[in-house]
């Protein structure tokens, strides 16, 4: 069997299609309002352990059962700290 005959052009200009190209960016996440959260918990800043799934800058998703508020984060059961600029969006389960 033989091969077809081919023809191929002389490329005369340079070609620049090497370029490495990045899409989206982290720190450009929409945060979701932490207002409808915040409401859930008492004057005093407790309530009972409320489950809530987090998901946090850093892409992980937390399921978390909080107790309690404080001014710049939320404690869940296990006494660890969760800070409001670590979240990125929640959902709270019922």
């Amino acid at each position: 069997m033989k091969l077809p005959s081919v023809y191929a052009n002389k490329i005369e200009k340079s070609i620049k299609n090497n370029t490495d190209y990045f899409h989206g960016d982290r720190n450009n996440v929409k945060v979701k309002d932490l207002r409808d959260l915040k409401k859930e918990f008492d004057n005093k800043g407790y309530v009972n352990r409320l489950r809530v799934v987090f998901t946090m800058k850093d892409g992980i998703k937390k399921d978390e059962k909080l107790v309690l508020l404080k001014n710049d984060g939320f404690i869940n059961l296990n006494n660890e700290k969760i800070y409001f600029d670590d979240i990125v969006n929640y959902e709270i389960k019922k």
